[in-house]
């Protein structure tokens, strides 16, 4: 059963870290998890994260949409080290950059990563590559894959899976050209591709021989197949395929499978001849949400026994992760919420070498990490927020987590470290900040000591927000499709005057049928721009048009930096009475 979930859809574009920073409204918080697990951001401020890879070391690399790739040392989880690898240049328009990364199997050996990119320079193009990791660096890029020239900037697939035999299972969005790519046999677009690593297609492959289709493609019809896993021993894949208009599927993956995109959508319409349908759909609604996101099956390492075995999911939408209990042929027999309210937009998937279930939430830029603790008791979600977080020094703050609470009503202890080395008690307390930046955070722990903490509250006494404003388009503006729209802005800082144009970010988010896509952005350094509505827009969407100021934290220094923000939105023609 899918239990509603509501998040604001502006703020979840935008990404909760960005949002505190910028002074929005927003509850911080931690998951709703069942009795006996916890959860904890254990690694924050990674820009865009969107796929994960363990080493054999342990190690775990993670790729990030806007080009960045980092190792995290997880040996020690209260001492995380996050090595910056580098930065591979990507198109960042819409949805594209870094889709996925894949650690080779003889890593130990090669020193291989894999990554899944957009090209930044046209003609645009996915592309698969390898690169050799020498120290902190990434090198001899190896291009393996590439797709046909993009004639969009969304649906761009790109998960990356290594079988036991080291060949390599990935996907491809249809481009969202879905009519004519996803039931094309020799278009790569829409499908699930399997190869050896020297790019060949693999052997046993379902159309090798055919001459009339890539025989790359190992199962087709899928309209953005964004998160996949091989089930360990049967290697069966579980695919998570993003619906359009009716259903979000979890496709049970067979060579040379037909999944049924664009004549068919989740069941609908049943009977169509050769079609694989899902094995759990879900309708596209602001309740049960609106992006699947593949995921990954619980070992016997960690959780309780009953666990072993079922399939984990989420939805990068309504910020859930699912439990799907399976019957001897991998269909299901139960699906229900495992987890809500988690990191917002969850996008990866998997549990780790110790058993635990991660996830990388894109807009809360964050890891995460699930694990079992035992017991009856339920972790208590804990709230925190911050009145005011920036202003003249000495800053009088409120701190307050009123809306903290435990699941079976037990009363809770309230702890604050404060971020200049002071702790302190209760449910809202007050403090008086001297100039300079601090990092507050937020315990709260039940009567049977399970606890829950909100981390990274930022407080800077003695600077203020910088005031961003768009001057362009007007408030009202409304659009045709195709048409070209110009945007321009100009910003002001009480500490620094004018702010300049080097110190703009622009974004572009397309909003369709309650959930977001990356239109286009970051274009930083910029007073103003400009981009093309989609010829194909619906009259359901809209544009938002986001400008992001920074200023340089004058009179504090860089620890002090401050962002200002503004929006608007702008809509389709209204169609003649």
């Amino acid at each position: 059963m899918l239990r509603p979930h509501s998040i604001n859809v502006s703020v979840a574009a935008l990404g909760v870290a960005s949002a505190w920073m910028l002074g929005v409204s927003v509850s911080l918080l931690a998951a709703e998890l069942p009795p006996g697990f916890v959860e904890r951001a254990i690694v924050e401020r990674l820009a865009e994260p969107t796929s994960m890879s363990w080493a054999p070391d342990g190690h775990l690399w993670v790729s990030g949409r806007l080009g960045d790739v980092w190792e995290l040392h997880l040996e020690d989880l209260n001492r995380i080290d996050v090595v910056h690898i580098g930065r591979i240049p990507v198109s960042t328009d819409g949805e594209r950059g870094i889709s996925g990364i894949a650690v080779d199997p003889d890593f130990e050996q090669n020193r291989q990563i894999w990554i899944y990119y957009t090209t930044q320079d046209p003609p645009f193009r996915n592309r698969l590559s390898r690169f050799r990791n020498v120290g902190d660096l990434l090198v001899d890029e190896q291009i393996v894959y590439e797709s046909p020239d993009l004639e969009s900037v969304i649906h761009n697939g790109g998960c990356l899976r290594f079988a036991a035999d080291k060949t390599l299972y990935f996907s491809t969005g249809d481009d969202f050209q879905g009519s004519r790519t996803a039931q094309a046999l020799a278009d790569p677009r829409g499908k699930i591709l399997h190869i050896n690593r020297d790019g060949s297609p693999a052997e046993g492959n379902p159309f090798l021989g055919d001459a009339s289709a890539d025989p790359r493609v190992w199962a087709y019809g899928f309209r953005n197949p964004w998160r996949f896993n091989l089930q360990p021993e049967s290697e069966t894949l579980f695919i998570g395929d993003v619906g359009n208009e009716l259903y979000e599927e979890i496709d049970l993956g067979v060579p040379g499978g037909n999944f049924g995109w664009r004549m068919t959508e989740g069941p609908e319409p049943p009977g169509v001849p050769g079609v694989s349908y899902p094995i759990y759909s879900y309708p596209r609604t602001s309740e049960n949400g609106h992006a699947v996101v593949g995921g990954d099956h619980a070992p016997a390492t960690h959780f309780p026994a009953e666990y072993e075995g079922n399939y984990f999911f989420g939805d990068a939408v309504t910020s859930e992760i699912f439990r799907m209990v399976l019957d001897d042929s991998n269909l299901p027999l139960s699906t229900e919420v495992f987890a809500s309210n988690t990191g917002i937009g969850p996008v990866d998937i998997q549990f780790g070498p110790d058993g635990a279930l991660y996830y990388l939430a894109h807009y809360q830029q964050a890891l995460y990490r699930i694990s079992y603790q035992g017991g009856s008791n339920r972790q208590p979600l804990a709230v925190a927020s911050v009145t005011p977080n920036s202003g003249d020094a000495p800053l009088d703050v409120i701190l307050d987590a009123s809306d903290s609470v435990d699941p079976e009503g037990d009363a809770l202890s309230y702890t604050w470290e404060l971020g200049d080395g002071e702790e302190r008690g209760g449910k809202v307390i007050r403090k008086t900040y001297p100039a300079g930046s601090y990092s507050a955070a937020l315990t709260v722990t039940d009567a049977r000591r399970a606890s829950a903490s909100v981390r990274n509250l930022r407080i800077v006494s003695g600077n203020h927000r910088p005031a961003a404003v768009i001057e362009e388009p007007a408030l009202g503006r409304r659009y045709q499709n195709g048409e070209v729209i110009l945007f321009s802005g100009s910003a002001t800082d009480p500490e620094e005057g004018a702010i300049p144009c080097a110190r703009f970010t622009w974004r572009v988010i397309f909003h369709h049928l309650g959930h977001t896509h990356p239109f286009l952005g970051p274009v930083q350094g910029s007073c103003e721009g400009s981009f093309v509505i989609d010829s194909n827009a619906v009259s359901e969407a809209f544009y938002e048009i986001q400008l992001t100021v920074e200023d340089t934290g004058m009179p504090l220094g860089p620890a002090g930096k401050l962002r200002g923000s503004r929006s608007i939105q702008i809509f389709p023609n209204e169609p003649p009475l």
